[in-house]
């Protein structure tokens, strides 16, 4: 009588064996177990799938711990997957094992079972045709000839049974194969399909042969994986540009990273539902082993052998719930897991974003106070014109210089200040000027003659030049262009003649002849050749005719005297005085006598008069100086333009 017990007692210690699943399984409140279908399952695989594909796709960049982050996140979703797919073939498992058991509705059905009947009955009525036909081809090899026809026309209507009959077997299995597919069959083979179409996370599946061949990547690949290798954002050396982009990246990865992890908690609640069934059943099953297990004295052979098919149908249902319950139980672990990885990633990304934020804010004060200094440069700069240079002309061009120089400034400060690529904006910045110096030469040119005309020595609105062959008093010195007012005549007696000419500052760097009056003086000299005759008394010739030069001299010598005193003061170059000088020397028409005087270029026509008619007169008082017949007096600028 005690036979039975080591039986019983066997069974029992594999059931209590196997209570430590109860650990993996939380503390919920006990719900009413709720029937957990074949389309449950696949609706539950299909969430971990799209949410295994949505936590695999935010981008990590290229921070060491968001790379971290999104590697321990990977791998917890990875593994959820995994025990996500063996809950699923645990659970077709057993719904199979139900349906098989007599718990499935659909296998019990009514139709079920006429279609198993008929299959039944088609498959002994084509095995009954077949032993028929072949008794009947028996007794044609062994028959008579007269008997051969009836035989053959026998044969010829059983093969056509059999072939009637092989159809409509063939036609119930396939319909009862159909039937069965809506059980746990059927629910393995979809959970298959779901398993391969994720090849990175499924471990149900039949490995690759090690020996088959395994494509090689291109080289096209390997450029193109090499290409998305970014090097790591660094805040302290980004512009604005930079920081503001970064920002909004970290932003829209924190909103991903937020919906994710409101997925993953979602998911994670629905296993634990599912969990609780599985849980009271486990506990239940437990409660009802330990009851059987009590031995009592009295207890017949009968109710023991009772006890113990019952406690055999408790272990085996315990391996199936367990077989349920670890890959839950594991799947809330992984998910918990990566559920803290996300939150603890969008923690890191907001610390960066805070970081982004203060560079940002950094970066914005120290530019906007590097543009505040040299405003108010600008402003002691302008300040300082007004006050110390009196001059319009000069000061104009210091307020152009400051212009220039405050806007590149801030143009310089700006460009620091919002590109991150420095060097990357240098270069490009290098290979641009290089095109637009070929292109806009000329101009750029005569923007570098400028600084040169509106020098200590340059160029003043009313000096007399002589530019390319055209004579001109200056009204206007451009950044790029210079204005004359013509002036037309002899060089001794230059009028305006209406046309303003405009030459490009950078004429100044030209082969043409640029001819300039000297700084700071308003005169030049001018020259009459007179020749007398060979008898005229020289002596007396050169007396008269310079006391009649100096006569005119002495009426505008103090305007003279002045200018050249400004001269000297600009130039700091000892220069001889300005006065009337006289010359002789043999020609061949007799004696020539050369007076060389200055002359102020605004009333030089008026000087020159007045010293011919001083020299007539003087000629016509004195009879020993007489003009040659031959020679003709002639005036003419000394300084040849």
């Amino acid at each position: 009588m005690l036979q039975p017990l080591f039986s019983k007692r066997s069974a029992l210690a594999f059931l209590l064996s196997l209570t430590a699943l109860i650990a993996l399984v939380q503390a919920q409140p006990t719900t009413a177990p709720s029937a957990v279908s074949g389309e449950d399952v696949l609706r539950h695989l299909t969430w971990m799938i799209e949410w295994y594909r949505g936590v695999n796709t935010p981008d990590a960049g290229s921070d060491p711990r968001d790379l971290l982050y999104k590697d321990s996140v990977a791998a917890d979703s990875k593994l959820a997957l995994q025990q996500a797919f063996a809950y699923g073939r645990a659970r077709a498992a057993m719904l199979s094992s139900e349906n098989a058991g007599g718990g499935s509705t659909l296998a019990q059905s009514d139709r079920a079972k006429r279609v198993a009947k008929a299959t039944a009955d088609a498959i002994a009525r084509v095995a009954a045709l077949a032993a028929d036909l072949a008794a009947v081809n028996k007794q044609i090899e062994d028959g008579a000839a007269t008997t051969r026809p009836d035989l053959i026309a026998r044969r010829d209507k059983i093969a056509s049974g059999l072939n009637l009959a092989t159809a409509r077997r063939d036609t119930l299995q396939k319909f009862s194969g159909f039937i069965g597919s809506a059980g746990g069959a059927g629910l393995l083979d979809k959970i298959v399909d779901l398993e391969r179409s994720v090849p990175d996370a499924a471990v149900g599946l039949p490995a690759p042969s090690p020996t088959s061949p395994q494509p090689a990547p291109a080289d096209g690949a390997k450029a193109a994986a090499a290409a998305t290798i970014v090097p790591p954002f660094h805040p302290e050396s980004a512009g604005i540009f930079g920081l503001v982009s970064q920002m909004f990246t970290l932003s829209g990865r924190m909103r991903e990273l937020g919906e994710l992890d409101r997925q993953t908690e979602h998911l994670s609640g629905y296993v634990d539902t599912l969990r609780q069934p599985i849980r009271s059943e486990l506990l239940d099953a437990i409660k009802r082993g330990d009851t059987l297990a009590a031995t009592r004295e009295s207890d017949s052979i009968a109710m023991i052998t009772a006890d113990r098919q019952q406690i055999d149908a408790l272990a085996t249902r315990f391996k199936q719930l367990s077989a349920v319950a670890v890959p839950l139980g594991a799947q809330s672990i992984e998910l918990e897991s990566a559920r803290n990885n996300l939150v603890q990633w969008h923690d890191s990304l907001s610390r960066q974003f805070n970081q982004t934020l203060r560079y940002l804010v950094l970066r914005l004060g120290a530019m906007a106070m590097v543009i505040l200094i040299v405003l108010g440069v600008s402003s002691l700069w302008r300040r300082g014109t007004f006050r110390y240079i009196s001059d319009v002309r000069r000061r104009r061009q210091f307020l152009v210089v400051r212009r220039f120089v405050v806007g590149s400034i801030i143009f310089l400060v700006l460009i620091i200040g919002f590109v991150t690529e420095f060097g990357s904006l240098a270069t490009y910045a290098g290979l641009l000027t290089a095109g637009i110096a070929v292109a806009l030469q000329t101009v750029i040119l005569s923007g570098v003659a400028y600084f040169f005309v509106i020098g200590r020595y340059g160029i003043r609105v009313g000096d007399r030049v002589t530019v390319a062959g055209v004579s001109g008093d200056v009204i206007d010195v451009g950044l790029f262009r210079l204005y004359l007012m013509e002036l037309g005549g002899s060089n001794l007696d230059l009028h305006p003649t209406g046309r303003i000419v405009v030459f490009a500052n950078s004429v100044l760097f030209q082969s043409v002849p640029f001819y300039k009056q000297l700084p700071g003086s308003e005169y030049m000299f001018h020259q009459i050749a007179l020749t007398l005759s060979p008898d005229s008394d020289y002596h007396l010739a050169e007396t008269k005719l310079m006391e009649a030069v100096n006569g005119v001299y002495a009426t505008y010598h103090d305007e003279i005297d002045r200018e050249h005193a400004a001269a000297m003061s600009a130039l700091h170059v000892p220069l001889s005085n300005p006065k009337p000088e006289g010359r002789l020397r043999f020609v061949d028409a007799g004696l020539e006598f050369i007076v060389r005087y200055p002359v102020p270029i605004h009333r030089a026509a008026e000087i020159d008069d007045l010293v011919t008619r001083g020299l007539l007169k003087t000629i016509e008082a004195e009879p020993n100086l007489r003009l040659c017949a031959t020679g003709t007096p002639k005036i003419q600028s000394a300084t040849p333009r």
